[in-house]
């Protein structure tokens, strides 16, 4: 089940979990808030799954709505006599009254899956009411080391078993190169030279997803490479400022705003650097795929347990660092073979240590009783 409002990597990793899961042992159950923006999404998940429905048991819709909504999510649990559930949130915060519903209907392996933690120190009280809510849990999971390591820092220990799995995707599906063609048409409609250089990214434009940084870093990175174009799929409210910027830094005829595309795979395959400028984050199904596909890297919220390794099948920049970003897409930019090996061996650690079959069988064993502490 999750509380989402908009589609990203939260979702596809909860649609992957629920076409992967093992159906000689397990019956899967599907449910997302009845939301016009994930209605796609709804559906997608919804042919993944056994079974499906809608059920939003979330204060944003309403007072009367959440007791209706609640109420039937906890008849609903009644009836189907769940033996586990598996809750995903944005972040730290909601799906209380979902955790409490499937409680009080008797569900007893009930697991909660945090995808965002906190990003600094919360205050008493939030601390008192997080614990309390996950002292109903079986366990918490975590989707990276590092989310981890940020909830318990900010939040404290929350007195279940937490358990790390990291985010999975399905790498069969990028295994073979792109179309040429499509990526020929690609280029064209968005008038990309057949020889430019291409940087490119897929994420929401919203504030604290460091876009900002990454067109600023273009910029500076762009005197070295004035033939290279920026690639930017995705939307969100800071799109016309982002734009404005562009043409403030004088670089608006090379960066290509495409807006949100709902498999932005021929996007991210067009790019021969691909960089995520979060500067707070993990575990990114996006940075994954792209690593899939075989293209050179850069995050900026890398650590020992991220996918990139520093050096070795990416970069990790500073956050929040224009110049860091700039320097490390000039250094790939200027090296084809190294962007090359890069891609290789992105690819290799993905398919190694990042395939949705490793997270099903993981997310199995946990629901039954064997994941470890």
């Amino acid at each position: 089940m999750t509380n989402s409002v908009a589609v990203g990597g939260m979702e596809e990793h909860v649609r992957l979990l629920a076409e992967k899961v093992d159906r000689d042992r397990f019956v899967v159950h599907a449910a997302a808030p009845d939301w016009e923006p994930t209605a796609e999404w709804n559906a997608a998940l919804a042919s993944a799954a056994d079974h499906f429905s809608t059920r939003t048991p979330d204060r944003r819709h309403g007072v009367a709505g959440l007791a209706r909504e609640t109420f039937g999510l906890w008849r609903h649990a009644r009836r189907q006599r769940f033996d586990v559930a598996h809750l995903h949130g944005t972040s730290y915060h909601g799906l209380t009254y979902a955790i409490v519903a499937l409680r009080l209907a008797g569900v007893r392996r009930l697991y909660l899956t945090e995808h965002l933690p906190p990003e600094e120190p919360q205050g008493a009280r939030t601390r008192r009411f997080r614990r309390a809510t996950t002292r109903l849990l079986a366990g918490l999971v975590c989707v990276s080391d590092f989310n981890r390591d940020a909830r318990l820092r900010f939040l404290g220990d929350p007195g279940r078993p937490v358990h790390v799995v990291n985010n999975g995707i399905d790498t069969d599906r990028f295994a073979e190169a792109g179309d040429a063609a499509t990526l020929d048409r690609v280029r064209a409609e968005h008038g990309i030279a057949p020889d430019a250089l291409v940087v490119g990214t897929a994420i929401r434009l919203e504030p604290g997803k460091g876009v900002d940084d990454l067109v600023r870093g273009f910029a500076k990175a762009s005197r070295q490479h004035p033939d290279a174009v920026l690639l930017v799929a995705g939307d969100g409210s800071l799109r016309s400022e982002l734009e404005s910027l562009a043409d403030e830094l004088g670089i608006g005829d090379r960066c290509r705003f495409v807006g949100f595309r709902s498999d932005p795979e021929s996007y991210i395959r067009l790019a021969d650097v691909f960089v995520l400028p979060v500067p707070y984050g993990s575990a990114s199904i996006g940075l994954l795929e792209a690593m899939a596909m075989g293209r050179a890297c850069i995050i900026t919220f890398g650590s020992g347990g991220e996918a990139v390794q520093h050096g070795e099948c990416g970069y990790c920049a500073r956050p929040n660092d224009p110049g860091s970003i700039a320097e490390h897409i000039d250094l790939l930019l200027a090296d084809a073979d190294r962007r090359g090996e890069f891609g290789r061996r992105a690819r290799a650690r993905v398919e190694a240590d990042y395939s949705a079959e490793r997270v099903a069988r993981q997310l199995e064993a946990i629901y039954v009783g064997d994941g470890e502490r």
